[in-house]
Protein backbone atom coordinates (compact mmCIF):
# COMPACT_ATOMS: atom_id res chain seq x y z
CA UNK A 1 0.00 0.00 0.00
CA UNK A 2 1.32 3.39 -0.43
CA UNK A 3 1.27 4.42 2.87
CA UNK A 4 3.79 1.11 3.68
CA UNK A 5 5.94 2.43 0.99
CA UNK A 6 6.29 6.32 1.77
CA UNK A 7 7.46 4.91 5.90
CA UNK A 8 9.37 2.34 3.86
CA UNK A 9 11.19 5.17 1.37
CA UNK A 10 11.73 7.24 4.56
CA UNK A 11 13.56 4.36 6.36
CA UNK A 12 15.73 3.76 3.43
CA UNK A 13 16.04 7.35 3.18
CA UNK A 14 16.98 7.81 6.89
CA UNK A 15 19.60 4.73 6.59
CA UNK A 16 21.53 6.36 3.58
CA UNK A 17 21.96 9.51 6.33
CA UNK A 18 23.24 7.05 8.79
CA UNK A 19 20.12 8.01 11.18
CA UNK A 20 18.19 5.64 13.54
CA UNK A 21 15.16 6.77 14.27
CA UNK A 22 13.53 10.02 13.21
CA UNK A 23 11.24 12.61 15.28
CA UNK A 24 7.70 13.35 13.78
CA UNK A 25 5.82 15.76 15.37
CA UNK A 26 2.39 16.87 14.85
CA UNK A 27 3.22 20.79 14.83
CA UNK A 28 5.02 23.54 12.55
CA UNK A 29 7.25 25.99 12.54
CA UNK A 30 4.89 28.26 14.75
CA UNK A 31 3.92 25.08 16.96
CA UNK A 32 0.52 24.89 15.89
CA UNK A 33 -2.05 22.74 17.08
CA UNK A 34 -3.81 22.45 13.37
CA UNK A 35 -1.21 22.52 10.59
CA UNK A 36 -1.96 23.31 6.86
CA UNK A 37 -1.96 20.12 4.58
CA UNK A 38 1.55 21.03 3.60
CA UNK A 39 2.43 20.45 6.73
CA UNK A 40 1.25 17.67 8.14
CA UNK A 41 3.97 15.41 7.96
CA UNK A 42 2.94 12.99 10.41
CA UNK A 43 -0.33 12.28 9.52
CA UNK A 44 1.73 11.13 5.84
CA UNK A 45 4.26 8.99 7.47
CA UNK A 46 1.36 7.16 10.02
CA UNK A 47 -1.86 7.70 8.74
CA UNK A 48 -2.86 9.05 11.88
CA UNK A 49 -4.94 12.51 11.60
CA UNK A 50 -5.46 13.26 15.25
CA UNK A 51 -4.12 16.79 16.25
CA UNK A 52 -1.50 15.76 18.90
CA UNK A 53 0.69 12.67 18.87
CA UNK A 54 4.50 12.16 18.13
CA UNK A 55 6.23 9.58 15.53
CA UNK A 56 9.02 8.05 15.92
CA UNK A 57 10.44 6.40 12.63
CA UNK A 58 12.64 3.56 13.54
CA UNK A 59 14.95 2.81 10.50
CA UNK A 60 15.27 -1.33 11.77
CA UNK A 61 12.05 -2.13 13.44
CA UNK A 62 8.31 -1.11 14.34
CA UNK A 63 7.74 2.11 14.40
CA UNK A 64 6.28 3.83 17.63
CA UNK A 65 3.37 6.64 17.71
CA UNK A 66 2.81 8.45 21.16
CA UNK A 67 -0.56 10.21 21.86
CA UNK A 68 -2.94 10.83 24.30
CA UNK A 69 -5.93 9.79 25.92
CA UNK A 70 -7.78 11.54 24.11
CA UNK A 71 -6.68 9.89 20.64
CA UNK A 72 -6.59 6.24 22.01
CA UNK A 73 -9.35 4.68 20.13
CA UNK A 74 -8.76 7.15 17.25
CA UNK A 75 -4.75 5.86 16.59
CA UNK A 76 -5.79 2.17 17.43
CA UNK A 77 -7.89 2.08 13.79
CA UNK A 78 -6.12 4.34 12.54
CA UNK A 79 -2.28 2.98 12.78
CA UNK A 80 -1.47 -0.16 10.44
CA UNK A 81 0.94 -3.00 11.78
CA UNK A 82 3.91 -1.35 11.13
CA UNK A 83 3.33 0.85 14.01
CA UNK A 84 3.17 0.73 17.40
CA UNK A 85 0.87 2.87 19.60
CA UNK A 86 2.23 3.97 22.76
CA UNK A 87 -0.61 5.63 24.87
CA UNK A 88 0.92 8.58 26.84
CA UNK A 89 0.40 8.78 30.69
CA UNK A 90 -0.73 5.07 31.22
CA UNK A 91 0.82 3.11 33.62
CA UNK A 92 4.17 1.52 32.50
CA UNK A 93 4.61 3.67 28.66
CA UNK A 94 7.67 5.32 28.61
CA UNK A 95 7.11 8.54 27.21
CA UNK A 96 9.48 9.13 23.29
CA UNK A 97 12.85 10.47 25.73
CA UNK A 98 12.79 7.65 27.90
CA UNK A 99 11.94 5.05 25.07
CA UNK A 100 14.97 6.03 23.06
CA UNK A 101 17.42 6.18 25.87
CA UNK A 102 16.00 2.71 27.17
CA UNK A 103 16.03 0.85 23.54
CA UNK A 104 19.01 2.87 21.57
CA UNK A 105 22.62 2.72 22.84
CA UNK A 106 25.82 4.82 22.50
CA UNK A 107 27.17 6.01 18.61
CA UNK A 108 23.43 5.62 17.70
CA UNK A 109 21.61 8.61 16.18
CA UNK A 110 18.20 9.79 16.12
CA UNK A 111 17.28 12.89 13.62
CA UNK A 112 14.90 15.76 14.07
CA UNK A 113 14.12 18.99 12.47
CA UNK A 114 14.71 21.98 14.65
CA UNK A 115 12.24 23.91 12.95
CA UNK A 116 9.43 21.39 13.65
CA UNK A 117 10.43 21.50 17.48
CA UNK A 118 9.96 23.79 20.07
CA UNK A 119 12.85 24.49 21.55
CA UNK A 120 12.11 23.27 25.09
CA UNK A 121 11.71 19.66 23.74
CA UNK A 122 15.06 19.99 21.28
CA UNK A 123 16.90 21.06 24.54
CA UNK A 124 15.52 18.21 26.85
CA UNK A 125 15.94 15.29 24.09
CA UNK A 126 19.27 16.62 23.47
CA UNK A 127 20.62 16.68 27.28
CA UNK A 128 19.00 12.88 27.80
CA UNK A 129 20.66 11.78 24.82
CA UNK A 130 23.88 12.92 25.17
CA UNK A 131 24.27 11.22 28.64
CA UNK A 132 24.13 8.12 26.91
CA UNK A 133 26.32 9.22 24.25
CA UNK A 134 23.29 9.37 21.27
CA UNK A 135 23.47 11.37 18.65
CA UNK A 136 21.22 14.01 18.00
CA UNK A 137 21.33 15.39 13.94
CA UNK A 138 19.37 18.16 12.69
CA UNK A 139 17.47 17.83 9.45
CA UNK A 140 16.05 20.75 8.78
CA UNK A 141 13.66 21.54 5.77
CA UNK A 142 14.70 24.86 5.63
CA UNK A 143 18.04 23.25 4.30
CA UNK A 144 15.95 20.69 2.13
CA UNK A 145 17.33 17.87 4.48
CA UNK A 146 14.55 16.63 6.06
CA UNK A 147 13.69 12.71 5.07
CA UNK A 148 9.60 13.12 5.31
CA UNK A 149 9.85 16.05 2.99
CA UNK A 150 12.38 14.37 0.54
CA UNK A 151 10.17 11.72 -0.17
CA UNK A 152 6.93 13.56 0.26
CA UNK A 153 7.95 15.63 -2.37
CA UNK A 154 9.65 12.87 -4.57
CA UNK A 155 5.59 11.02 -4.72
CA UNK A 156 4.21 14.15 -6.02
CA UNK A 157 1.38 14.04 -3.62
CA UNK A 158 2.32 17.04 -1.55
CA UNK A 159 0.01 19.74 -1.06
CA UNK A 160 0.78 23.17 -1.99
CA UNK A 161 2.19 25.46 0.44
CA UNK A 162 -0.68 27.85 1.24
CA UNK A 163 -0.62 31.82 0.10
CA UNK A 164 -4.34 33.13 0.74
CA UNK A 165 -5.01 36.75 1.26
CA UNK A 166 -4.71 38.31 4.42
CA UNK A 167 -7.36 40.37 6.11
CA UNK A 168 -7.87 42.90 8.46
CA UNK A 169 -10.29 43.26 11.74
CA UNK A 170 -11.61 46.90 12.30
CA UNK A 171 -10.88 48.62 15.64
CA UNK A 172 -14.57 48.35 16.55
CA UNK A 173 -13.99 44.47 16.55
CA UNK A 174 -10.66 44.82 18.24
CA UNK A 175 -11.12 47.53 20.48
CA UNK A 176 -7.43 48.57 20.05
CA UNK A 177 -5.27 49.25 18.01
CA UNK A 178 -2.63 47.61 16.40
CA UNK A 179 -0.36 50.27 17.25
CA UNK A 180 -1.59 50.30 20.75
CA UNK A 181 -1.11 46.70 20.86
CA UNK A 182 2.78 47.18 19.55
CA UNK A 183 3.60 49.84 22.14
CA UNK A 184 2.19 47.79 25.21
CA UNK A 185 5.01 45.14 23.99
CA UNK A 186 7.83 47.65 23.55
CA UNK A 187 7.00 48.87 26.70
CA UNK A 188 7.50 44.89 28.09
CA UNK A 189 10.78 44.96 26.30
CA UNK A 190 11.43 48.04 27.95
CA UNK A 191 11.62 46.39 31.13
CA UNK A 192 14.08 43.37 29.80
CA UNK A 193 17.48 43.29 28.06
CA UNK A 194 16.06 42.18 25.17
CA UNK A 195 16.94 44.19 21.53
CA UNK A 196 13.67 42.92 20.52
CA UNK A 197 10.62 40.28 20.81
CA UNK A 198 10.13 37.29 18.43
CA UNK A 199 6.59 36.16 17.94
CA UNK A 200 6.14 33.18 16.64
CA UNK A 201 2.52 31.92 17.06
CA UNK A 202 -0.04 32.25 14.53
CA UNK A 203 -2.46 33.78 17.14
CA UNK A 204 -0.50 35.69 18.46
CA UNK A 205 0.78 37.84 15.01
CA UNK A 206 -2.91 37.52 14.05
CA UNK A 207 -3.74 39.39 17.31
CA UNK A 208 -1.19 41.79 17.63
CA UNK A 209 -1.42 43.28 13.85
CA UNK A 210 -5.44 42.79 14.16
CA UNK A 211 -4.67 40.97 10.71
CA UNK A 212 -6.70 37.12 10.22
CA UNK A 213 -5.90 34.88 7.39
CA UNK A 214 -6.84 31.32 5.90
CA UNK A 215 -3.76 29.26 6.26
CA UNK A 216 -5.02 26.43 8.37
CA UNK A 217 -7.98 25.25 8.22
CA UNK A 218 -10.18 26.35 11.13
CA UNK A 219 -8.10 29.01 12.73
CA UNK A 220 -8.02 32.30 11.23
CA UNK A 221 -4.36 32.93 10.99
CA UNK A 222 -1.64 33.60 7.87
CA UNK A 223 1.56 31.71 8.16
CA UNK A 224 4.08 34.58 9.42
CA UNK A 225 6.76 35.90 12.17
CA UNK A 226 6.70 39.65 13.72
CA UNK A 227 9.82 40.37 15.45
CA UNK A 228 8.79 43.91 17.62
CA UNK A 229 12.00 46.01 18.61
CA UNK A 230 11.92 48.93 20.81
CA UNK A 231 10.93 50.94 17.73
CA UNK A 232 9.64 49.08 14.82
CA UNK A 233 7.54 46.56 14.15
CA UNK A 234 8.84 43.85 11.32
CA UNK A 235 6.13 41.31 9.71
CA UNK A 236 8.50 38.34 8.08
CA UNK A 237 5.62 37.05 5.30
CA UNK A 238 4.94 36.14 2.01
CA UNK A 239 4.16 39.33 0.06
CA UNK A 240 2.26 37.90 -2.26
CA UNK A 241 -0.66 37.61 0.34
CA UNK A 242 -0.53 41.20 0.91
CA UNK A 243 -3.05 43.53 -1.11
CA UNK A 244 -2.56 47.26 -0.93
CA UNK A 245 -5.46 47.92 1.73
CA UNK A 246 -3.45 45.40 4.02
CA UNK A 247 -0.49 47.20 3.44
CA UNK A 248 -2.08 50.62 3.85
CA UNK A 249 -3.42 49.21 7.37
CA UNK A 250 -0.42 48.06 8.56
CA UNK A 251 1.33 51.65 7.95
CA UNK A 252 4.30 53.14 7.91
CA UNK A 253 5.72 51.44 11.13
CA UNK A 254 5.43 47.99 10.31
CA UNK A 255 8.26 47.04 7.70
CA UNK A 256 7.69 43.97 5.44
CA UNK A 257 10.27 40.95 4.85
CA UNK A 258 10.44 37.71 2.73
CA UNK A 259 9.20 35.02 5.21
CA UNK A 260 12.70 33.04 5.07
CA UNK A 261 14.62 35.97 5.77
CA UNK A 262 14.00 35.63 9.82
CA UNK A 263 16.70 33.66 10.59
CA UNK A 264 19.91 36.04 8.93
CA UNK A 265 17.68 38.56 10.51
CA UNK A 266 17.99 36.58 14.24
CA UNK A 267 21.77 35.82 13.56
CA UNK A 268 22.91 39.54 12.65
CA UNK A 269 26.02 40.41 14.59
CA UNK A 270 25.11 43.86 14.25
CA UNK A 271 23.01 43.24 17.06
CA UNK A 272 24.13 43.87 20.35
CA UNK A 273 21.20 42.54 22.98
CA UNK A 274 19.71 39.09 23.07
CA UNK A 275 16.26 38.61 21.30
CA UNK A 276 13.43 37.46 23.53
CA UNK A 277 11.24 34.13 22.37
CA UNK A 278 9.56 31.63 24.71
CA UNK A 279 11.57 28.50 24.30
CA UNK A 280 8.55 26.32 25.19
CA UNK A 281 7.14 28.12 22.04
CA UNK A 282 9.74 28.90 19.87
CA UNK A 283 10.87 26.23 17.48
CA UNK A 284 14.86 25.18 17.61
CA UNK A 285 16.29 26.57 14.26
CA UNK A 286 14.82 30.07 15.12
CA UNK A 287 16.39 29.67 18.40
CA UNK A 288 19.81 28.56 17.43
CA UNK A 289 19.54 31.16 14.45
CA UNK A 290 19.30 34.20 17.51
CA UNK A 291 22.07 31.94 19.42
CA UNK A 292 24.16 32.12 17.16
CA UNK A 293 25.27 35.27 17.48
CA UNK A 294 27.20 34.94 20.63
CA UNK A 295 28.13 39.06 20.97
CA UNK A 296 24.41 39.74 21.85
CA UNK A 297 23.77 37.33 24.49
CA UNK A 298 21.92 35.29 22.43
CA UNK A 299 17.87 34.39 23.52
CA UNK A 300 16.90 35.88 26.36
CA UNK A 301 13.80 33.18 27.36
CA UNK A 302 10.88 34.09 28.56
CA UNK A 303 7.21 33.39 28.19
CA UNK A 304 5.50 35.91 25.58
CA UNK A 305 4.28 38.95 26.79
CA UNK A 306 1.34 38.72 24.13
CA UNK A 307 -0.59 35.37 25.24
CA UNK A 308 -1.58 37.15 28.35
CA UNK A 309 -2.72 40.14 26.63
CA UNK A 310 -4.27 38.17 24.38
CA UNK A 311 -6.79 36.07 26.59
CA UNK A 312 -7.52 39.22 28.30
CA UNK A 313 -10.80 40.22 26.55
CA UNK A 314 -11.67 43.78 26.15
CA UNK A 315 -15.00 45.45 25.84
CA UNK A 316 -15.20 45.62 21.67
CA UNK A 317 -14.27 41.88 21.83
CA UNK A 318 -16.27 40.43 24.82
CA UNK A 319 -19.26 42.36 22.74
CA UNK A 320 -18.68 40.50 19.82
CA UNK A 321 -18.28 36.86 21.75
CA UNK A 322 -21.39 37.19 23.34
CA UNK A 323 -23.13 38.78 19.93
CA UNK A 324 -21.91 35.78 18.06
CA UNK A 325 -22.70 33.06 20.60
CA UNK A 326 -26.90 34.53 20.26
CA UNK A 327 -26.58 33.99 16.97
CA UNK A 328 -25.03 30.33 17.20
CA UNK A 329 -27.68 29.53 19.65
CA UNK A 330 -30.12 30.26 17.10
CA UNK A 331 -28.25 28.04 14.65
CA UNK A 332 -27.77 25.16 17.28
CA UNK A 333 -31.27 24.95 18.40
CA UNK A 334 -32.92 25.35 15.43
CA UNK A 335 -30.29 22.56 13.71
CA UNK A 336 -31.18 20.63 16.78
CA UNK A 337 -35.20 20.83 16.53
CA UNK A 338 -34.50 19.52 12.99
CA UNK A 339 -32.30 16.87 13.92
CA UNK A 340 -34.42 15.39 16.19
CA UNK A 341 -37.42 15.07 14.24
CA UNK A 342 -36.22 14.26 11.44
CA UNK A 343 -34.20 11.25 13.02
CA UNK A 344 -37.88 10.27 14.95
CA UNK A 345 -40.34 10.69 12.56
CA UNK A 346 -38.70 10.44 9.06
CA UNK A 347 -37.66 7.19 6.87
CA UNK A 348 -34.75 9.19 5.88
CA UNK A 349 -31.46 7.98 7.26
CA UNK A 350 -28.97 10.65 8.67
CA UNK A 351 -25.37 9.26 9.11
CA UNK A 352 -22.71 11.15 11.88
CA UNK A 353 -21.18 12.59 8.44
CA UNK A 354 -24.93 14.24 7.21
CA UNK A 355 -24.79 15.96 10.43
CA UNK A 356 -21.53 17.56 9.98
CA UNK A 357 -22.36 19.41 7.05
CA UNK A 358 -26.24 20.19 7.69
CA UNK A 359 -25.09 21.94 10.87
CA UNK A 360 -22.87 23.95 8.64
CA UNK A 361 -25.32 24.57 6.49
CA UNK A 362 -27.91 26.14 9.46
CA UNK A 363 -24.52 28.04 11.12
CA UNK A 364 -23.75 29.83 7.47
CA UNK A 365 -27.22 31.16 7.62
CA UNK A 366 -25.72 33.66 10.36
CA UNK A 367 -24.35 36.88 10.05
CA UNK A 368 -20.51 37.15 10.32
CA UNK A 369 -20.23 33.19 9.43
CA UNK A 370 -16.72 32.39 8.08
CA UNK A 371 -16.71 28.35 8.76
CA UNK A 372 -16.21 25.74 11.35
CA UNK A 373 -13.59 26.76 14.07
CA UNK A 374 -12.96 22.59 14.54
CA UNK A 375 -13.49 19.58 12.49
CA UNK A 376 -17.19 18.36 13.98
CA UNK A 377 -17.20 15.80 16.09
CA UNK A 378 -20.72 13.96 15.98
CA UNK A 379 -20.30 10.39 17.37
CA UNK A 380 -23.20 8.15 17.75
CA UNK A 381 -23.12 5.39 20.13
CA UNK A 382 -19.44 3.71 20.18
CA UNK A 383 -18.14 6.20 18.26
CA UNK A 384 -19.33 9.18 20.92
CA UNK A 385 -16.28 7.14 22.91
CA UNK A 386 -13.99 8.18 20.57
CA UNK A 387 -13.06 11.78 22.13
CA UNK A 388 -11.70 13.27 19.21
CA UNK A 389 -13.71 11.45 16.69
CA UNK A 390 -14.19 12.40 13.14
CA UNK A 391 -16.74 11.02 11.09
CA UNK A 392 -15.64 10.11 7.53
CA UNK A 393 -18.14 10.05 4.91
CA UNK A 394 -18.06 6.36 3.70
CA UNK A 395 -17.59 5.06 7.26
CA UNK A 396 -20.00 7.38 8.82
CA UNK A 397 -22.93 5.76 11.15
CA UNK A 398 -26.35 5.99 10.98
CA UNK A 399 -28.00 7.98 13.50
CA UNK A 400 -30.63 5.57 14.91
CA UNK A 401 -32.68 5.87 18.37
CA UNK A 402 -31.62 3.24 20.67
CA UNK A 403 -27.98 5.26 21.69
CA UNK A 404 -26.67 8.73 23.12
CA UNK A 405 -25.77 11.11 20.03
CA UNK A 406 -22.29 13.57 20.85
CA UNK A 407 -21.98 16.47 19.09
CA UNK A 408 -19.35 18.74 19.61
CA UNK A 409 -18.71 21.72 17.11
CA UNK A 410 -17.83 25.06 17.29
CA UNK A 411 -17.54 28.44 14.58
CA UNK A 412 -15.75 31.26 13.51
CA UNK A 413 -17.36 34.00 13.04
CA UNK A 414 -16.16 37.64 12.24
CA UNK A 415 -16.53 38.94 15.86
CA UNK A 416 -15.69 35.75 17.68
CA UNK A 417 -15.41 31.95 18.26
CA UNK A 418 -17.80 29.25 19.45
CA UNK A 419 -16.92 25.75 20.39
CA UNK A 420 -20.10 23.71 22.18
CA UNK A 421 -21.12 20.03 22.87
CA UNK A 422 -24.45 18.39 23.47
CA UNK A 423 -25.24 14.81 24.31
CA UNK A 424 -28.92 13.57 23.21
CA UNK A 425 -31.04 10.56 22.33
CA UNK A 426 -33.61 10.54 20.44
CA UNK A 427 -35.40 7.57 21.59
CA UNK A 428 -35.20 5.98 25.37
CA UNK A 429 -32.24 6.29 27.35
CA UNK A 430 -31.35 3.36 29.44
CA UNK A 431 -30.90 3.94 33.26
CA UNK A 432 -27.26 3.69 32.83
CA UNK A 433 -27.03 6.26 30.44
CA UNK A 434 -29.44 8.43 32.58
CA UNK A 435 -27.20 8.12 35.38
CA UNK A 436 -23.95 9.03 33.68
CA UNK A 437 -25.76 12.17 31.78
CA UNK A 438 -26.60 13.99 35.23
CA UNK A 439 -22.95 13.32 36.61
CA UNK A 440 -21.45 14.81 33.92
CA UNK A 441 -24.59 17.28 34.44
CA UNK A 442 -23.59 17.76 37.84
CA UNK A 443 -20.16 18.46 37.24
CA UNK A 444 -20.99 20.94 34.80
CA UNK A 445 -23.37 22.89 36.92
CA UNK A 446 -20.53 22.78 39.90
CA UNK A 447 -17.76 24.02 37.65
CA UNK A 448 -20.70 27.25 36.31
CA UNK A 449 -21.92 28.06 39.53
CA UNK A 450 -18.02 28.41 41.30
CA UNK A 451 -17.21 31.64 43.00
CA UNK A 452 -13.23 31.60 43.84
CA UNK A 453 -10.90 34.28 45.04
CA UNK A 454 -9.07 36.49 42.46
CA UNK A 455 -5.57 34.95 42.32
CA UNK A 456 -6.83 31.66 41.75
CA UNK A 457 -5.68 29.04 38.81
CA UNK A 458 -8.04 26.42 37.01
CA UNK A 459 -6.15 23.73 38.17
CA UNK A 460 -7.86 24.08 41.43
CA UNK A 461 -11.06 24.60 40.23
CA UNK A 462 -10.90 21.31 37.89
CA UNK A 463 -12.20 18.39 40.81
CA UNK A 464 -15.63 20.38 40.88
CA UNK A 465 -16.59 19.34 37.31
CA UNK A 466 -14.84 15.57 38.62
CA UNK A 467 -16.52 15.06 42.00
CA UNK A 468 -20.10 13.44 40.49
CA UNK A 469 -18.08 10.88 38.65
CA UNK A 470 -15.44 10.60 41.55
CA UNK A 471 -18.23 9.22 43.84
CA UNK A 472 -18.96 6.50 41.95
CA UNK A 473 -15.31 5.49 41.05
CA UNK A 474 -15.41 7.10 37.16
CA UNK A 475 -13.36 9.92 35.50
CA UNK A 476 -12.70 11.51 31.96
CA UNK A 477 -9.28 11.59 30.59
CA UNK A 478 -8.85 15.14 29.41
CA UNK A 479 -9.01 18.41 30.79
CA UNK A 480 -12.20 20.20 31.85
CA UNK A 481 -11.47 23.85 30.22
CA UNK A 482 -9.60 25.35 28.00
CA UNK A 483 -8.96 29.12 26.82
CA UNK A 484 -10.84 30.36 24.06
CA UNK A 485 -9.70 33.07 21.41
CA UNK A 486 -11.69 36.29 20.27
CA UNK A 487 -12.24 35.39 16.35
CA UNK A 488 -8.91 33.39 16.55
CA UNK A 489 -7.84 29.70 17.89
CA UNK A 490 -10.72 27.88 19.48
CA UNK A 491 -7.72 26.98 22.05
CA UNK A 492 -5.73 29.40 22.86
CA UNK A 493 -4.04 29.77 25.93
CA UNK A 494 -2.24 30.59 29.05
CA UNK A 495 -5.65 29.85 30.92
CA UNK A 496 -7.11 26.37 31.05
CA UNK A 497 -8.97 24.45 33.80
CA UNK A 498 -6.88 21.03 33.75
CA UNK A 499 -5.50 18.54 36.97
CA UNK A 500 -2.27 19.59 35.54
CA UNK A 501 -0.79 21.81 38.30
CA UNK A 502 -0.73 25.22 36.79
CA UNK A 503 0.37 28.68 37.87
CA UNK A 504 -1.71 31.11 35.64
CA UNK A 505 -5.32 33.09 37.93
CA UNK A 506 -8.24 32.81 35.76
CA UNK A 507 -8.56 36.60 35.35
CA UNK A 508 -11.53 38.82 34.26
CA UNK A 509 -12.07 38.81 30.66
CA UNK A 510 -10.32 35.80 29.96
CA UNK A 511 -12.87 33.09 27.98
CA UNK A 512 -12.43 29.65 28.75
CA UNK A 513 -14.75 26.38 28.04
CA UNK A 514 -16.23 24.29 30.66
CA UNK A 515 -16.60 20.50 29.31
CA UNK A 516 -16.68 17.62 31.65
CA UNK A 517 -17.50 13.94 29.88
CA UNK A 518 -17.78 10.27 30.78
CA UNK A 519 -16.84 8.22 28.09
CA UNK A 520 -18.37 4.08 28.18
CA UNK A 521 -15.62 2.79 25.17
CA UNK A 522 -17.44 0.27 22.53
CA UNK A 523 -21.20 2.10 24.23
CA UNK A 524 -21.44 6.14 24.12
CA UNK A 525 -19.76 9.32 24.80
CA UNK A 526 -21.17 12.05 27.17
CA UNK A 527 -20.11 15.37 27.10
CA UNK A 528 -21.70 18.98 28.15
CA UNK A 529 -19.91 21.94 27.15
CA UNK A 530 -20.64 25.79 27.03
CA UNK A 531 -18.25 28.31 26.88
CA UNK A 532 -17.81 30.94 30.02
CA UNK A 533 -16.12 34.16 30.53
CA UNK A 534 -14.52 35.41 34.01
CA UNK A 535 -15.95 38.15 35.74
CA UNK A 536 -15.95 40.25 38.92
CA UNK A 537 -18.07 39.39 41.37
CA UNK A 538 -19.05 42.84 42.47
CA UNK A 539 -21.70 42.18 45.02
CA UNK A 540 -19.16 40.34 47.52
CA UNK A 541 -16.70 42.16 49.46
CA UNK A 542 -12.87 41.53 49.53
CA UNK A 543 -11.79 39.07 51.42
CA UNK A 544 -7.88 40.13 53.05
CA UNK A 545 -7.64 42.42 50.32
CA UNK A 546 -8.87 39.98 47.17
CA UNK A 547 -11.96 40.35 45.53
CA UNK A 548 -13.79 37.24 43.89
CA UNK A 549 -14.10 36.13 40.83
CA UNK A 550 -17.26 33.48 38.94
CA UNK A 551 -18.33 32.76 35.29
CA UNK A 552 -21.14 34.10 33.18
CA UNK A 553 -22.72 31.82 30.35
CA UNK A 554 -21.50 32.60 26.36
CA UNK A 555 -23.58 29.47 25.13
CA UNK A 556 -27.08 29.57 25.02
CA UNK A 557 -28.19 25.80 23.80
CA UNK A 558 -30.81 23.73 25.40
CA UNK A 559 -29.78 20.69 27.26
CA UNK A 560 -32.31 17.43 26.60
CA UNK A 561 -34.11 16.99 30.10
CA UNK A 562 -35.39 13.62 29.14
CA UNK A 563 -31.54 12.37 30.00
CA UNK A 564 -31.87 13.25 33.60
CA UNK A 565 -31.98 10.90 36.61
CA UNK A 566 -34.14 13.85 38.23
CA UNK A 567 -33.56 11.75 42.29
CA UNK A 568 -29.62 13.07 41.66
CA UNK A 569 -30.44 16.81 40.97
CA UNK A 570 -30.38 18.89 44.44
CA UNK A 571 -33.08 21.74 44.21
CA UNK A 572 -30.32 24.40 43.61
CA UNK A 573 -28.88 22.31 40.55
CA UNK A 574 -32.73 21.30 38.81
CA UNK A 575 -32.68 25.32 39.39
CA UNK A 576 -30.25 26.33 37.66
CA UNK A 577 -31.42 24.18 35.13
CA UNK A 578 -34.49 26.13 35.04
CA UNK A 579 -32.71 29.31 34.70
CA UNK A 580 -30.79 28.31 31.98
CA UNK A 581 -33.09 27.24 29.52
CA UNK A 582 -35.47 30.67 30.57
CA UNK A 583 -31.79 32.40 29.61
CA UNK A 584 -31.59 30.16 26.23
CA UNK A 585 -35.27 31.17 26.03
CA UNK A 586 -34.62 34.97 26.13
CA UNK A 587 -31.76 35.10 23.85
CA UNK A 588 -32.47 32.85 21.26
CA UNK A 589 -36.06 31.66 21.55
CA UNK A 590 -39.09 33.21 18.73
Amino acid sequence: AGELSSLNQVKNALKSKGIDAFVVGSGDAHQSEYVCNYDSRRQFISGFTGSAGTALVVTDGQSLLWTDGRYFSQAEKELSDEWILMRSGQPGVLELVDWVVANFHEGQTVGLDPFLVSTAQAKLLQKRLAEKNIQLRCCSYNENSNPIDEVWNRLNTRPAFPCNPVTALGINTTGVSHSDKIRSVQNAISKTKAACLLVSMLDEVAWLLNIRGSDIAFNPVTIAYVVVTRTEAILFIDSNKLSPAIISHLGTDISIQPYESLCPYLSDPSRTEPVWMDANKANWGVYLSAESNTASGGVLDMASPIALMKSLKNDSELAGIRACHVRDGVALTAFLHWLETTVRESDRQITEHDVSEKIEEFRSQMAHHVGPSFNTIAGYGPNGAIIHYHAEKDKASVLGRESLFLLDSGAQYLDGTTDVTRTFHTGEPSPRQKEMFTRVLKGHMALDRAVFPAGTPGCLLDSLARTALWEVGLNYPHGTGHGVGAALNVHEGPQRISPLPDSQPLLPGMVVSNEPGFYEPGAFGIRIENLLEVVQEDALDTFQGRGFLGFRRLTHIPIQKKLLQRDLLTHTELAWLDSYHKLVWDRVGP
